[in-house]
């Protein structure tokens, strides 16, 4: 049995699509996923189907969606017990099947121990098999407060991963190719700096300096207009960096010494030769 809420729900035996009903058999389904392996009481499953006024009969409809759901298990060759029935309400065990969140959870913790092993390639490869699990807004289309609010941690899970991952492909020399993943979170998140920042540091060290700089204007104006705050920090810093020419902000490999007069020279290594590519 395979379980998918990072993005529309579904739900699948041995790759084969189970039909899981109507939108209220959706959301109770939603809901007990977004805690494997812990017990939803019928009361909080109420509250996610019906959020105002549920009928008397609400308790007695979930227990009719939870056998539907069930039914919809068995009939697709699922043997197992995907639904238990435990005080005060179901349950779907850790053994009932695999969800893709708690594997993309499973691969992030692998990549952070690579990452911190001085492993980056193989960090790198871990984050992008996570993040590749995700195909839209968790649950989506199943807007109900408790959902939306319980789908929160996986967001903000994939944004750190992205996060964490942009700054190892950075090391990797990646930044062409982290451009183009970076700008479209950047633009949903405005507000999240470090996502700002490390879009500001591909662009940076891609040769694209008059843009990353624009980035950070476009962070600092909507910040202004929209909060009435001010950048942090880490951005106000990287915005001096990118404009002294930082070598922080070039490409690994790229390194300066002292040149003629005290002037820095920046210097990159190419086929086991030293040339100088511009003065600083």
């Amino acid at each position: 049995m395979s379980f998918r809420i990072l993005g529309a729900l579904r739900a699948g035996v041995r790759g084969e699509a189970v039909d899981l009903g109507g939108r209220r058999s959706r959301l109770v389904l939603a809901a007990l996923l977004l805690e494997p392996d812990r017990p939803v009481p019928v009361d909080r499953l109420v509250d996610v189907v019906w959020p105002e006024r549920p009928p008397a009969s609400a308790r007695t409809q979930v227990a009719i969606a939870v056998s539907g759901l069930r039914r919809a298990f068995r009939q697709a060759g699922c043997a197992g017990h995907v639904i238990e029935t435990v005080r005060p309400g179901y349950r779907i065990p850790a053994e009932a099947g695999t969800i893709d969140a708690l594997d993309a959870q499973e691969r992030i913790a692998g990549a952070r121990l690579r990452a911190g092993e001085g492993r980056p390639a193989a960090a790198a490869g871990l984050y992008r098999g996570a993040l590749a699990l995700w195909d839209g807004p968790v649950l989506a289309g199943l807007r109900r407060e408790p959902i939306e609010t319980g789908a929160l941690r996986w967001e903000e899970l994939r944004l750190t991963a992205l996060e964490e991952v942009a700054q190892v492909e950075l090391a990797l020399g990646r930044h062409h190719q982290l451009v183009g993943d970076l700008m479209g979170p950047v633009g949903e998140h405005p507000y999240r700096e470090r996502l700002r920042a490390l879009l500001m540091l591909a662009l940076a060290r891609a040769g694209r300096t008059s843009e990353a700089l624009d980035v950070f204007q476009e962070g600092r104006r909507r910040l202004d207009e929209e909060l009435g705050l001010e950048p942090g920090r880490e951005l106000r810093d990287l915005q001096t960096a990118i404009l002294r020419d930082d070598p922080s902000t070039q490409p690994p490999g790229v390194r300066y010494c002292a040149g003629p007069r005290g002037r820095a020279l920046r210097w990159r290594r190419t086929a086991g030769t030293v040339r100088v590519i511009r003065s600083c």
